[in-house]
């Protein structure tokens, strides 16, 4: 026997003990195998017959649950994958959102310098106005791409967000699986 098995019925014998002297039934000065046995030999069957129904009928609804949790862990982690994975995508758009923007920069920086070599005064004035252009371009376009993918990421997020927690099981749900096992419990005794 276990230490807990051995002090459940240690506890169970002194909780009949006070029971029964606090019912008003009168305690004995001496032992008698008729009546003292009698009492410890119905607390056994007693206490028998409860572990029994709680180990027949319990085990199989805390299995359940238990493989119930484990599965929505499994679908929590797949959801955090994919969360994961939309996010290196998103982060991946992002900089090759701004390498392009790198990129136009650069184009227009030396369309500006070839403009500026071939004409004089008034081509570097038009140079310097397409400069400014384009680098107020690519900030507005940065800009928009960046807060287009921020946009999206949100999205994504909210909705992933959302169908986990409908995945999930609510407070109602285990207080109507609570709900159940009590009513099967009633329906066995």
């Amino acid at each position: 026997m276990t230490r807990l098995s051995i002090w459940f019925i240690v506890a169970a014998l002194a909780g009949a003990t006070a029971a029964a002297s606090a019912s008003g039934i009168e305690m004995a000065e001496s032992w008698s195998w008729a009546r003292d046995g009698g009492r410890i030999f119905n607390a056994v069957i007693t206490l028998g017959a409860i572990a029994y129904v709680v180990i027949r009928f319990g085990a199989p609804v805390l299995r359940r649950r238990a493989q119930l949790i484990s599965e929505q862990f499994a679908k929590l982690e797949t959801a955090r994958a994919k969360a994961e994975a939309s996010l290196c995508e998103f982060e991946e758009k992002l900089n090759a959102i701004k390498a392009e923007g790198e990129k136009i920069k650069e184009e227009a920086i030396q369309e500006g310098g070839i403009i500026q070599s071939k004409a004089l005064e008034q081509a570097r004035i038009e140079a310097k106005r397409i400069l400014e252009k384009a680098e107020d371009q690519i900030a507005i376009e940065t800009d928009k791409a960046v807060d287009k993918v921020r946009r999206e990421a949100t999205i994504a997020a909210i909705d992933m967000a959302e169908e986990l927690l409908k995945k999930n099981i609510s407070g109602q749900d285990q207080r109507k699986l609570l709900a159940e096992y009590i009513s099967g419990m009633e329906k066995m005794n």
